[in-house]
């Protein structure tokens, strides 16, 4: 086979590579909650987040009031978001495959006394 040929055998098979990792699917969440549950007890309070994953990066994000970068876990029956707070609190947000989801905050009320709270 000519030189001119495997340059163009190799060229063929490296742009059909870049395309294939170009394909990348974007997934976006939202969730909706009316009310929460706290140690003063359940309040009416509406509350919404959204959520991205780039399944080619494998980051997620949350969008709300501010976008933050989130982990992500994966498992056989849901995703799960899970944003580090610079106070050492963690919030995650479970969304099952069918669609149901659940947020969970925990916050430090005050890095002074260093108090913890979950919401």
């Amino acid at each position: 086979m000519p030189k001119f040929l495997h340059g163009l055998a190799l060229m063929i098979v490296l742009v059909s590579y870049e395309t294939t990792l170009a394909a990348a699917k974007g997934y976006r969440w939202s969730c909706t909650y009316s009310n929460t549950a706290s140690p003063d007890g359940v309040k009416l309070k509406s509350f919404k987040f959204e959520f991205a994953y780039d399944d080619l990066t494998r980051k997620g994000v949350v969008i709300g009031a501010t976008q933050a970068n989130v982990d992500v876990h994966i498992g056989g029956a849901a995703i799960s978001f899970m944003e580090k707070l610079e106070t050492g609190a963690v919030q995650t947000t479970t969304i099952s495959f069918k669609g149901d989801s659940v947020h969970s905050r925990h916050s430090v009320l005050s890095e002074k006394d260093g108090i913890l709270r979950t919401m």
